[in-house]
């Protein structure tokens, strides 16, 4: 609307340095400002005319068609209280807890009241975590909703069992579609995959190898070895990470045949010479041979808690053992990623070296760095522990916390402990203790979110 805009315009500069326009304006505008002698009256009267207009000068909408109706969904109601602890959520912006709840709702036959979708929907509208279940948990009115507003347009998404997910959905809806196919039917999962990969973007290969990532078997060794060329770094990492998930591949024989005239032992030392390269690409090569050789390619040098305790010489101690940590990782080698966090306890590789670990192992080595760690470093450590965490492993950590007195750094990793443990673990004694009148705020605030946590479930059971 120019007339509006001129309008705009006129009222930033200010009368003095520009007049109205009134030819531009509408006639009725014209008629109302032309016996008008002074410019800023005319702009005031104008603006008073043009603001009415804007909010309610329409024109009678004729042949008007009622809005179609939403599918009947026929789900019961989420129960009183926990309707109440909803508009608590929304209320206090818990992106997290919110999340857990909309989680706990979709495993369950309730639905969500209607009232609280848009307030939901735009909460889901900047974090896309929340959006597959607020899906579930929406049903047809949260469909209804997202057919009228493009900005929730994720609720009105198609069944992703329909044939044209693959082709035309959006990059969520072909994640959860190849997810499932990988699943229910692998053939027709990696045949999509296949035909559509060279057109896809950089981003989308890496992300759709991370869904792969959890089905990864035998036969997808000639596929991950055509992408270890492919022309984006990111995707060539995340191949050579599925590979060496891989036992006998020809990529990790041919890694370990290139490293072994490089590595000798001599009596407690590791001798370990760099490829040639400029400008460290020899580094950079051992790191990539190391990385995917088969870590039972060092086991002629003896077993892991040796190995990674011998004196190294001919290339830096700190990139073997990173380059040991990835391909721990990589090969989900529970014994070398017990060695390497006894080797170096405080590491920055002993948080993700922990998720390797069987649920027992990780719950008593968790207790065996608690006793060697300073509390600083520990606390530190538990911002990085590798989620979703096990009972017994949220129970070491509440342990540990109940021991602790206030310190900084204590306080910001019981708000980590307080959101992230599982629910098994909800009913810990400092869930369960009445606190003291001289409990610190972080430890009140620790026990108020682990009993509004299990509340949340118990209120939804």
């Amino acid at each position: 609307m120019k007339a509006w805009e001129d309008l705009v315009g006129t009222a930033l500069l200010g009368t003095r340095r520009r007049v109205l326009d009134s030819a531009g304006q509408p006639p009725a505008v014209q008629q109302l400002i032309a016996g008008r002698d002074d410019p800023a009256e005319q702009l005031l009267v104008a603006a008073a005319v043009l603001t009415t207009y804007r909010r309610a000068g329409r024109l009678p909408l004729r042949d008007v068609r009622p809005l179609p109706v939403a599918a009947a969904d026929e789900r019961p109601f989420v129960p009183p209280l926990a309707r109440e602890r909803l508009g608590r959520l929304l209320a206090a912006s818990h992106p997290d807890l919110l999340l857990e709840w909309l989680g706990i709702v979709a495993g369950t036959g309730y639905r969500v009241p209607p009232e609280t979708l848009p307030l939901l929907a735009e909460a889901a509208r900047s974090k896309a975590a929340l959006r597959g279940p607020l899906l579930a948990v929406a049903g047809s009115v949260g469909a209804w909703l997202g057919q009228r507003n493009p900005d929730w347009s994720f609720l009105s998404a198609p069944a992703e069992d329909e044939g044209d997910v693959w082709q035309y959905g959006s990059l969520a809806q072909r994640r959860r579609w190849l997810a499932a196919k990988l699943a229910e039917d692998p053939g027709t999962a990696r045949a999509a995959l296949g035909s559509s990969w060279k057109n896809e973007p950089a981003d989308v290969r890496a992300d759709f190898l991370g869904v792969l990532a959890a089905h990864v078997r035998a036969e997808d060794e000639t596929f991950l070895e055509a992408a270890l060329t492919d022309r984006a770094a990111a995707v060539r990492e995340r191949a050579a990470e599925l590979l060496g998930r891989l036992p006998g591949t020809r990529y990790g024989e041919s890694m370990a045949a290139r490293l072994r005239p490089l590595v000798r032992r001599r009596g407690r030392v590791l001798e370990v010479s760099v490829p040639p390269g400029e400008r460290g690409e020899g580094t950079v090569r051992l790191r990539t041979l190391v990385a995917a050789a088969p870590l039972s390619f060092w086991t002629e040098f003896g077993p892991p808690a040796e190995v990674v305790r011998m004196t190294v010489e001919g290339c830096p101690a700190g990139v073997l053992r990173d380059s040991w940590a990835t391909a721990a990782l990589r090969q989900r080698d529970e014994a070398w990623a017990q060695a390497l966090i006894g080797a170096d306890p405080g590491g920055r590789t002993t948080p993700p070296l922990l998720g390797v670990l069987s649920p027992a192992s990780q719950a008593a080595t968790v207790g065996h760095l608690i006793s060697r760690l300073p509390v600083e470093s520990f606390a530190r450590l538990v911002h990085e522990l590798p989620r979703p965490w096990t009972k017994e492993l949220g129970t070491a950590l509440l342990d540990w916390i109940a021991r602790q007195d206030d310190h900084r750094l204590v306080s910001h990793a019981a708000v980590v402990i307080a959101r992230a443990v599982p629910a098994e673990c909800l009913r810990h004694p400092l869930a369960t203790t009445r606190l003291t009148m001289d409990a610190g705020p972080w430890r009140r605030a620790l026990t108020e979110t682990l009993n509004f946590r299990r509340e949340m479930y118990e209120e939804l059971a």
